[in-house]
């Protein structure tokens, strides 16, 4: 996990010039689907911006389809490194992992919604393009993982109520979550209290409802 981690962080802030040139145009390339979508995605629009020419930016990524893949590696980390603030402990691992998920929708909401808008445009793609699809279906894979041992371990150790149903959970949660960037204000603390009142045991629920959220 750590060196995962590491890789992230080196894509996003390289420390060579031509790791920093990679960086460079795979941010290019965010901006012009966070503006234009998929459809006004032109590799010489992103070798303009990224103020390289267009020889150069094929070294890097021979293909349009390198070059998406590429993006997706690089939005991957941006979700992976970049967070909303931490919640107050709670005592429960699993309720403070589940907070900061709605942490986290709030900050890319309110701090970082080209995050959301590339990701839309990707699951949008993705329906037409079954290459693309592939990608999508590995980042939602990773998010669905970690999610899923959340699951897990909150009715393991008596944080989630166990008579529901861990798959019913986890679909219920990712909808949620991947809706998170339509959220507005307080609709996220209203969402946030009500999953909280449905997933949590009645002693944990009893224990944590006065606590920050």
């Amino acid at each position: 996990m750590e060196s995962a981690e590491s890789f992230f962080i080196e894509l996003l802030n390289p420390s060579d010039d031509q790791g920093k040139r990679m960086t460079a145009l795979l941010q290019a390339t965010f901006d012009v689907i966070a503006e234009s979508g998929f459809e006004g995605l032109r590799t010489r629009a992103v070798a303009e911006r990224a103020g390289v020419n267009i020889a150069t930016l094929h070294y890097y990524f021979p293909t349009k389809q390198n070059l998406i893949e590429g993006l997706a590696q690089f939005l991957g980390a941006k979700f992976v490194t970049i967070h909303g603030p931490a919640p107050d402990p709670s005592g429960y691992l699993a309720l403070d992992r589940l907070r900061q998920e709605f942490s986290d929708g709030r900050y890319y909401s309110e701090h970082q919604p080209k995050m959301l808008l590339v990701m839309q445009e990707f699951t949008l793609r993705g329906k037409r393009d079954p290459e693309v699809q592939k990608i999508v279906d590995m980042m939602y894979g990773h998010w669905r993982r970690g999610l899923q041992k959340m699951v897990t371990a909150g009715i393991a150790d008596g944080t989630f109520r166990s008579e529901l149903n861990p798959e019913e959970m986890l679909a219920t949660l990712l909808c949620v979550f991947s809706g998170a960037g339509s959220c507005r204000g307080n609709e996220f603390d209203g969402v946030q209290r009500e999953i909280e009142r449905w997933l949590l045991t009645g002693e944990v629920w009893q224990a944590t409802r006065g606590a920050k959220q």
